[in-house]
Order: structure tokens, then sequence, then C-alpha cells
């Protein structure tokens, strides 16, 4: 009786692998903005974000597929049933974009800083006092930000906007504009490629100040399921220095 009993335990057990390796081998599309470095890099197929996503679902045998579109497509992409997640989203997002699903545990941070150069000796405790300054920012900035920032950007003449994130970190080292805005992590990017390619002497001390507080992101799941197994593996990851290592990976020194 024993041996018949074992017998159907490993003959259960063999039916049971092929249907956990199939699981496990499911394929996941993620729709993500294409333009966002360090956090996506669409020809590279990588960055922070893809990171991730490779470290957690990645790690537990799924196949991730990254469909990269224009940023604001990826909504219309996750609302149309098209992917399976989208990254970048929080509960504004979800709101303002009356988007249904199972959102995440917060996955990243952006943070944006106004930078000027350090012999400038600014002391900006505000985003008010922006607009006695030429400040240069990113594309769709004032629409998106807070109505403080909206109302310094109309009130300030000097105030613009770029598509080309490195073109602000250009122009502030050639004293172009005074200060820029921008998410810390993306500055600390373009400064290192610049340095890189020898385009723009970027070794002047900047100063960042924090006016604009941190901006937590996550992913929004079709599937709960699939949502609390992304959960439980970012919480590991998470208690990791490989977290760190991810977060700061395109951003050190020695990159």
């Amino acid at each position: 009786m024993f041996r018949i009993y074992t017998r159907i335990l490993i003959t259960l057990l063999f039916l049971a692998l092929p249907l956990q390796k199939a699981y496990s081998q499911q394929k996941i599309t993620v729709a993500l903005g294409n333009t966002l470095p360090p956090w996506v890099m669409a020809e590279e197929n990588t960055g922070i974000i893809p990171d991730l996503l490779r470290a957690t679902l990645g790690a537990q045998g799924y196949q991730l597929q990254f469909v990269y579109v224009p940023y604001a497509r990826r909504i219309l992409l996750y609302n149309e049933n098209l992917v399976d997640v989208v990254s970048d989203i929080n509960n504004k997002v979800i709101e303002a974009n009356q988007m249904n699903g199972y959102f995440s545990d917060i996955a990243y941070n952006y943070e944006n800083f106004a930078f000027s150069l350090a012999k400038r000796n600014f002391d900006l405790k505000s985003i008010a006092q922006l607009k006695h300054h030429t400040v240069l920012s990113w594309q769709g900035a004032k629409a998106r930000l807070s109505p403080e920032y909206r109302d310094m950007a109309k009130e300030n003449p000097n105030y613009s906007e770029t598509y080309d994130q490195s073109t602000q970190v250009r122009l502030l080292y050639r004293e172009r504009y005074e200060v820029i805005q921008m998410d810390g992590k993306i500055f600390d990017y373009y400064r290192a490629l610049i340095t890189k390619h020898g385009e723009v002497d970027v070794s002047e001390p900047v100063q960042r100040f924090a006016l604009f507080g941190k901006s937590p992101n996550g992913f929004l799941f079709h599937d709960e399921a699939l949502r609390d197994r992304f959960n439980e593996s970012l919480r590991k990851l998470k208690s990791t220095e490989e977290y760190t290592r991810i977060i700061n990976r395109y951003t050190s020194k020695s990159h």
C-alpha cells in the first residue's frame, strides 16, 4: 500500500512540473514611456524600470516583453487591454485616467530638483522664488506640476521648456540659464554622458534644491495574483543591496 501511495505522489509531482514550468514562463507585456533615460532606455532595452521588473517578475521565470511607446500612449494601451502591466503609476494617474486594475506597492520615486551652478550662491527655499531667475524645464512641466509651479511659470517671462533634457544640462553649464528643473537621476545621467563625450565642461559644482518633493510610482496590473507576486518579490528585492544597485546603476560615477 505504501508503494502505491508513493507512486501516485511521484506521478502527481511529475504531472505538476510541466504546468508549473508553463506558468512560470508566462509572457507578460509591460507598457513604458520610450524616452526617459536612465529610467527607461528603449534603444538598449534597459533602464532602471525594466531592470526592476527583470529582478522581480523576471526572476520568477516570467517572460517580459516591454512595449515602448510615447509616454501618454502607455495609458491608452493599458486601458484598451493591449498590455498586462503599465509603468509610472500612482493614485493621481489612476484617478485622472479612470483606470481599473490592481496597483502595486511603490517601486521607485522620481524627484525633481532646481539645479544651479554653485558659484551663483542662490538660496532657493520656495518654488515662487524661481520667477526671479531664468529657468529651463522639461516639456510639459508647467501643465503637470503643482498650481504653485504653474503660477511661477506664468509670472516668469524668462521661463522656458524643452523636449531634450540633455540640452537642459548643457545650457546650465554654458550659463544660458540660471536654473534648470529636472529629475535628479536624469540630471546625473546626462551630466555623466556629457562628461564621457567631452561636449561641455560639467566639472563645476552645482546646487540642487529639493523644492518639489518625491513622486512615488509603481505599476498597475490587470491581474491581481500577478500584482501580488510582484509585490512579494519587490519586498524581498528592497531588503537587499541589489535594489540600491539597480536604482543607482546608470548614474554612478563609474558608469
